[in-house]
């Protein structure tokens, strides 16, 4: 049995000790709140816009909140970026950012930088002698899910305000270097018509623009603007409710566009905001060059693993290009060397392809006959087509050793063989996995159990034995994708994505939600582990956020603690 497999089976032991104990607590709190979801009542949290002592949920997307970000590694200057050198406290600033002035946005006390400034960081940090750049994104984590996430995690409500305590990545010191901020998230615009064939963008009529309002979303993630109470809904952008309009109208502001993961990924990877869908392309159609491509052009080997699928927006975002997330298969290719879209429409060059993929969307196949969103190149297959999958296989004259979930195989020990082998022949390596009904890894909910409850969805999803043995866990996708790196013997830089934190909360699901925050709390610790082992602080950086918020309320954290449910 694999070591990965040994680590996995201590959580599943843990988690049948507690459900004997019956005290499972948060599965308790979701079930009585997706039961009492239509009901106007006291709750220990909410989702969405309405005040307390009301329904559980009126908003299931992303918001403006500002979101955190912890750095470790002598090398990472985050202070460059924040507080008195905030790109938001000038008007020069801001339209360096959004290429405009947004109303509302400057903010001379500003403190919080912009997600875009991270690259800097990332950038910076390599120019400074940093020899490893490793990136956790928790997709969709803000301070409060974090926050919950710390409070079940410590057993106590730990802190109501500032970095906070209880998970690795607030309290780990990294030899001293360890800092904490906040970044903002805002796209330039919500709204575009994309051509995937011809690779264009234009704006769309009535497309909403981005910014940040701290009078009313506030000035740090935990204090709340003066205008909150009464325009809750500004945090809803696009998809606020009429109410949510008249409201932010009332204080005479304006709503102002959330982010989707691509351009936010997009911003991280390469300083340049962008529109909603874009994967490293600007409003002007330009193809910005990300980190890792500058990186790989300079020697350094390059990777990704994500907790869903491997060609989703974040991963994406790291090395390939495209006017629209949704054209997945030639997303696919460009981040495993194949010819794509971006080199038939002469928008950029032909890449080497990232060093070490692993993530899902086993067994998932896509219309590839929906032209709009996969293009006239579409084949069949899923994330990845058929012919793309056979070209790059080894065991066909492909560059990469491929790695998929099967049936009666054990996920943890076939992905670290394929990775010994890729290390050993100098070869790429490639992993696939998840199952035909999800596309993300099993999610192992708040107290390890694997057994989720239902969210504002009303459905919640179910895992079999073979699914939970056929599939690796994140933490063993980095042990993988850092053997394969480490192989290299040369600089690397590393981005693993515990991406399913935004699946649960797009479900309103806390208890899947905060179980996906300890997966990828795992993954950081794997890193932490190998960065102590083989390297230090002052040539390691590691960067730990997000690409966006939701819209967690926490109305009574003191509820989150283990014990006997409150009536």
């Amino acid at each position: 049995m694999s070591a990965a497999l040994y680590r996995v089976l201590p959580l599943v032991l843990i988690a049948s000790a507690a459900l004997a104990r019956g005290d499972d607590r948060l599965r308790e709190l979701q079930e009585r709140a997706v039961a009492t979801r239509d009901q106007r009542l006291p709750r220990p949290y909410h989702f969405g816009s309405q005040a307390p002592n009301d329904v559980f949920t009126n908003h299931g997307s992303h918001t403006n909140r500002l979101i955190p970000v912890y750095t470790f590694g002598s090398k990472a200057d985050l202070g460059a970026v924040t507080g008195e050198n905030s790109r938001y406290r000038t008007e020069e600033g801001v339209r360096s950012l959004f290429g405009v002035l947004p109303p509302n946005t400057v903010n001379p006390d500003a403190v919080y930088a912009d997600q875009s400034d991270l690259y800097r960081v990332q950038k910076n940090a390599a120019a400074r002698g940093a020899k490893y750049i490793f990136t956790v994104w928790f997709d969709g984590l803000d301070w409060d899910t974090t926050r919950a996430a710390a409070i079940v995690k410590a057993g106590r409500v730990g802190y109501s305000e500032g970095k906070g305590t209880g998970l690795v990545f607030q309290d780990y010191d990294a030899a001293g270097t360890a800092r904490f901020g906040f970044v903002v998230t805002a796209p330039t615009h919500d709204k575009t018509v994309v051509d995937v064939d011809r690779q264009t963008v234009a704006l769309a009529p009535g497309t909403l623009g981005g910014g940040y309002d701290p009078m009313i979303a506030g000035p740090t993630p935990w204090t709340p603007g003066p205008l909150f109470a009464q325009a809750r809904g500004y945090l809803k952008g696009q998809s606020a409710s009429e109410t949510d309009r008249d409201g932010v109208a009332k204080v005479g502001r304006v709503l102002h566009a959330y982010t989707d993961s691509a351009p936010s990924a997009g911003e991280f990877s390469t300083g340049v905001k962008s529109y909603n869908t874009s994967i490293n392309v600007a409003e002007d159609g330009r193809f910005a060059p990300t980190l890792f491509n500058e990186l790989q052009a300079k020697g350094w080997a390059v990777g990704i693993a994500s907790s869903v699928v491997f060609d989703d927006a974040s991963p994406a975002a790291t090395y390939a290009h495209n006017v629209s997330r949704g054209d997945c298969q030639d997303l696919g290719r460009e981040m495993l060397g194949l010819p794509s879209i971006v080199q038939e429409t002469g928008k950029g060059p032909r890449l080497p392809g990232l060093d070490v993929v692993i993530g899902c969307g086993e067994g998932h196949a896509i219309n590839h006959r929906d032209v709009s969103h996969h293009g006239l190149n579409a084949a069949k297959g899923g994330y990845l087509s058929d012919d793309d999958l056979a070209a790059i296989d080894a065991r066909r004259g492909g560059p990469y050793v491929v790695v998929r979930s099967t049936p009666g195989v054990e996920g943890p020990s076939a992905l670290r063989s394929a990775a010994d082998r890729a290390a050993g022949e100098g070869k790429r390596l490639f992993g696939l996995f998840g199952s035909s009904t999800q596309g993300h890894l099993p999610f192992r909910t708040a107290d390890g159990d694997f057994r989720p409850v239902a969210g504002a969805s009303g459905k919640a999803e179910s895992y079999s034995a073979e699914d939970l043995r056929m599939n690796p866990t994140l933490s063993g996708m980095t042990e993988a994708a850092l053997a394969v790196l480490a192989a290299r013997k040369t600089p690397f830089a590393l981005f693993v994505e515990a991406g399913d934190v935004d699946w649960a909360l797009h479900d309103n699901n806390l208890d899947n939600a905060v179980g996906a925050v300890f997966s990828g709390e795992e993954a950081v610790r794997t890193i932490i582990a190998w960065v102590e082992a083989h390297s230090n602080w002052d040539e390691s950086v590691l960067i730990v956020t997000a690409d966006h918020g939701h819209y967690l309320v926490l109305d009574d954290p003191e509820a989150l603690v283990a014990g006997p449910p409150k009536p």
